[in-house]
């Protein structure tokens, strides 16, 4: 942010004090305790989503195996079918 050379060159005591009140209503300078309440807040948000993140992946895991559980046994039926079907003369369905 570029200071305006009217409150450099003029103002003097008066141009830092209105420099530093216009920090303050443009929020760039805050105090010490707001910026840790934020801070805090940034923090208890990062825990929050590294929860959910977590039980996110508990979830992809399980959902997972279970792919794998019914690709397994799709398998196997389609294997059974298959002679199924050439026991019974049906080379079409076979295949």
């Amino acid at each position: 942010m570029e200071i305006p050379p009217a409150l450099l060159g003029t103002g003097g005591p008066v141009g830092v004090l209105l420099f530093g009140v216009v920090l303050i209503l443009t929020g760039r300078l805050v105090s010490r305790s707001v910026y840790e309440d934020r801070i805090k807040d940034k923090d208890a948000q990062i825990v929050s989503l590294q929860a959910a993140l977590t039980a996110r992946d508990e979830q992809v895991k399980v959902r997972d195996e279970q792919t794998q559980k019914l690709l397994a046994q799709s398998d196997l039926t389609v294997q059974l079918l298959q002679s199924l079907a050439r026991e019974a003369g049906r080379n079409d369905l076979a295949s």
